[in-house]
């Protein structure tokens, strides 16, 4: 099966941050390849913060909107189905202000976040370190943008 990625962009990432489909697999393979993962599927939905604010509450009893959700497939597994991220492309607008970070550095991070908990890892130094070491990896002149 090799890498598949499947990227939704039910909310514009554009003018938030110019990347098209091709750019987010692209991320996503190199950030599963950093993991270990060479055979997997995964889809990734860029979304906004309404459905996000649907996602955190229906599934996680959470109110509000969120950055990143991760949906890990269970039933998909043996199939090489890790599972969904979600990322809210209204969110990572308000964070990176929020942040002082540039967008691009805030995206891989929540996409290396996202992609971490459907390889299994869970919030703790080694996921801020592999994320780290993701948003030092993954350059924005590599796509064609400049901070």
């Amino acid at each position: 099966m090799l890498l598949n990625i499947n990227v939704e962009l039910s909310a514009p990432l554009f003018p938030v941050l110019c990347l098209g489909r091709r750019e987010l697999r692209d991320m996503a393979r190199r950030i599963l390849e950093t993991l270990g993962y060479r055979d997997a599927a995964v889809n990734l939905v860029i979304t906004d913060d309404y459905y996000m604010q649907y996602l955190n509450t229906a599934f996680l009893f959470c109110p509000g909107p969120t950055n990143v959700l991760a949906f890990e497939e269970e039933a998909g597994r043996e199939a090489g189905f890790l599972g969904e991220v979600f990322i809210s492309a209204q969110a990572l607008k308000r964070e990176s202000v929020l942040y002082g970070q540039p967008v691009f550095v805030h995206f891989v991070r929540l996409l290396a976040h996202g992609i971490q908990h459907l390889a299994g890892l869970e919030h703790g130094p080694a996921m801020d370190d592999w994320s780290l070491h993701l948003q030092n990896t993954i350059k924005a002149q590599e796509y064609g943008l400049y901070a």
